[in-house]
């Protein structure tokens, strides 16, 4: 049993504990890609440090799509160290796409400039907010209306480093509010997975900060 993921794509790695809402979720990459079932991944790491995990420990994997989140189960099979430590697991179940949305959409607030360019001349700026943030995409608060399917650069600050991305407005909304009458919904488009995985990490991290003082 294959799974769709390539070398240097990232992953999360689940260890449950005992109990609802007990678990540890680490980050890892693909080191090789599966074959005959079997994956090779980086040791898992958690706040920068390496976390080493038993032969036949079970655990679950986790990988971003645009349209959600996968899950699978696997086994510890092996494990090596040397420059990038790695463990070597056997695929255990098929993927399923995770119901739980809270695991890559987050919801938080962060200023973003929203440039329209209308020619090389002509560039309007719009400062929105974020309402809920993804690898995939934005949902905002504006206080302009943005044309549906309008390409917008944004531009915004994630864990103290700038961040540029092209997106196309999929949804325009207008609501009831003093500051922002509009809600847009935005789609990255030409994101390279270097970013992508900037975002993922940024997104996980968040929500583990939130988990631990009890928010989420």
């Amino acid at each position: 049993m294959d799974i769709p993921v390539v070398t240097g794509e990232k992953l999360h790695v689940i260890i449950r504990g005992k109990g609802p809402g007990k678990q540890r979720i680490m980050v890892s990459q693909v080191l090789e890609d599966s074959r005959n079932g079997v994956l090779t991944i980086a040791m898992p790491i958690q706040r920068g440090r390496l976390v080493p995990i038993k032969q036949e420990k079970e655990v679950g994997i986790m990988f971003y799509r645009d349209n959600g989140v996968y899950e699978f189960e696997a086994r510890v099979i092996g494990r090596s160290g040397g420059r990038i430590p790695s463990l070597k697991i056997q695929v255990l179940s098929p993927v399923k796409k995770s119901q739980r949305r809270d695991y890559y959409r987050l919801n938080t607030v962060l200023p973003v400039q929203v440039h329209i360019s209308y020619s090389e001349e002509d560039c309007i700026v719009v400062k929105c907010l974020t309402l809920d943030f993804s690898a995939g995409g934005m949902r905002l608060a504006s206080d302009r209306n943005i044309e549906k399917d309008c390409i917008v650069t944004c531009y915004l600050v994630l864990s103290g480093k700038p961040l540029t991305v092209k997106a196309k407005v999929i949804r325009n909304t207008t609501v009831y509010s003093k500051e922002y009458a509009y809600e847009i919904g935005v789609q990255f488009v030409e994101l390279n997975e270097k970013v992508r995985s900037g975002i993922i990490g940024f997104i996980f991290e968040e929500q583990r900060k939130l988990k631990r003082k009890g928010l989420i």
